[in-house]
């Protein structure tokens, strides 16, 4: 392609190198001019991907104090924010010199509507869009959605509240890059979906680790909330001279959970609350004798938050991974209740089952329990005659699981 060579990645991330290539490969697939143009777009929108890739503003080290944690500095933050905002810009003026947008066409009014269940539709008596027009309705919607979230985004920097809580800054910022590498990310998709059969992951670069990050944190909070849930009981229950050793035990899940990665890859918004909350926690521990009242308030509070964490898996990226896990899990089970009289390949095929319906862990209460129970003992130990009322009891869990 002329006067664009291929971004340069860090060897390390393999899966964004794959995906660069794989991109590249599926826009060769397009006819004539129309080849480079989309090339350009689609290299374009993975490099904006890659640049406005999440960032940590939020210092949440455990320290002497155990608890403590610090916000970035604006001199830190200020950077950032002109760098957000010019990567976006860059974006808009180079998709838009690729694909200019329909004179007839309004763009939507922010990110969410841009790909709305209507986005490209036509009304039954014009024609048929062609792909070229297809991808220049796309690229405008798109466009047209960043725009607004970019006009957006400086009237909250122009709100004396905002400015003045270091916290809905951060949250501000870091969930306008999020939505922006979200829409990249689904036109890449659209505009390859086009000529080439794709997943999402082979051709979006940071795909696979925004899964991974969302996966963290759907298991790590869900495991530390049926964890607390049960702290949050003993300590209701404790007696007064007992209660200061029962939140030291609770403190001990808190910062085990600390130590992971979920605890950074939490939204802004959620790791404010779990911050302060873990503070009010620590301080409540050192003071004597133990306000056992407030001491009882701040664990039922907790452990409330945490259970608020399972709408983790609402999120587009789970849904979609959830989807195709729930019809790997089925598909394994199927053929394992086939094979029933061969316990060998019945026990192989009802363990991949198992193992795929481990992926949506934090998803299902009951189907949580059964995985929780597998830890202890595993379907490949079990003996041949309780293979088929296993099959028929997973087959049950999953079929409670709601759809994604």
């Amino acid at each position: 392609m002329p006067g664009r060579s291929e971004p340069v990645l860090p060897e390390e991330d393999h899966a964004a190198q794959a995906a660069f290539a794989r991109l590249l490969q599926v826009a060769q697939s397009f006819k004539g001019l129309l080849r480079e143009r989309v090339t350009r777009l689609l290299v374009a929108a993975a490099e904006a991907i890659l640049k406005l890739a999440d960032v940590d503003l939020v210092r949440h080290e455990v320290d002497e104090e155990r608890g403590g944690h610090t916000l970035a500095l604006w001199e830190e933050l200020a950077p950032v924010m002109g760098s957000t905002v010019q990567h976006v810009n860059e974006l808009i003026a180079s998709a838009t010199e690729q694909f200019p947008a329909p004179e007839e066409e309004d763009g939507p009014d922010n990110l969410d509507d841009a790909f709305g269940p209507d986005i490209g539709a036509e009304p039954a008596e014009q024609p048929a869009r062609s792909v070229e027009e297809e991808i220049a309705q796309l690229v405008a919607g798109v466009c047209s959605g960043m725009r607004r979230d970019v006009a957006r985004l400086g009237e909250r920097l122009r709100n004396p509240t905002v400015m003045s809580d270091p916290w809905m800054l951060i949250q501000d910022l870091l969930e306008f890059r999020g939505r922006v590498r979200a829409a990249l990310g689904e036109l890449i998709y659209q505009v390859c979906s086009f000529v080439a059969e794709v997943d999402r992951q082979d051709v979006i670069p940071g795909y696979l680790a925004e899964l991974d990050a969302a996966l963290v944190v759907r298991q790590a909070t869900i495991s530390l909330a049926f964890l607390f849930r049960g702290h949050a009981r003993r300590i209701g229950s404790a007696a007064d001279d007992r209660i200061a050793a029962a939140l030291e035990d609770a403190l001990k899940d808190l910062r085990a959970f600390s130590r992971t990665r979920g605890l950074p890859h939490l939204r802004t918004s959620d790791k404010r609350i779990f911050l302060e909350s873990r503070a009010t926690l620590h301080r409540l521990a050192k003071q004597a004798p133990a306000p056992a009242r407030e001491i009882r308030q701040a664990v039922e509070n907790m452990a409330r938050f945490l259970d608020s964490m399972s709408v983790v898996s609402r999120r587009e990226n789970l849904r979609l991974h959830d989807r195709a896990q729930l019809a790997r899990a089925g598909r394994h089970l199927e053929t394992a209740q086939f094979q029933l009289a061969t316990a060998e390949v019945a026990r192989r095929e009802l363990s991949v089952a198992v193992r795929a319906a481990g992926a949506l862990y934090g998803r299902d209460a009951q189907l949580d329990a059964y995985l929780r129970a597998q830890r202890h003992f595993p379907v490949e130990w079990l003996h041949d005659p309780e293979l088929a009322p296993e099959v028929e009891r997973l087959a049950a869990v999953l079929a409670g699981v709601p759809p994604p």
